[in-house]
C-alpha cells in the first residue's frame, strides 16, 4: 500500500472515529500539495494532455479546494 492510500485510509478512519458511518458521504481527502511524478504521469495519460498540462491542472484543482 503506498503512502497516499495509507493517508485516506487513515483520513476514513478519523472520520469514522469523529461519528460518521460507513454510508455518510465522505466529500474531501487529504491529498499531497506537490504530486509525485507517478501521479502526473497518470494523470497526463488518464487525460491525454502533457505532464506540464496534468500539474496545472492538478494545481488549479488544489487551489480551488
Amino acid at each position: 500500500m503506498n503512502a497516499l492510500a495509507t493517508t485516506m485510509l487513515k483520513t476514513r478512519d478519523a472520520v469514522d472515529l469523529a461519528g460518521a458511518t460507513a454510508t455518510d458521504d465522505v466529500t474531501h481527502t487529504q491529498v499531497p500539495l506537490k504530486p509525485t511524478a507517478a501521479m502526473l504521469a497518470n494523470g497526463s495519460r488518464a487525460g491525454g494532455v502533457s505532464v506540464e498540462v496534468a500539474w496545472k491542472i492538478y494545481l488549479a484543482m488544489i487551489r480551488e479546494a
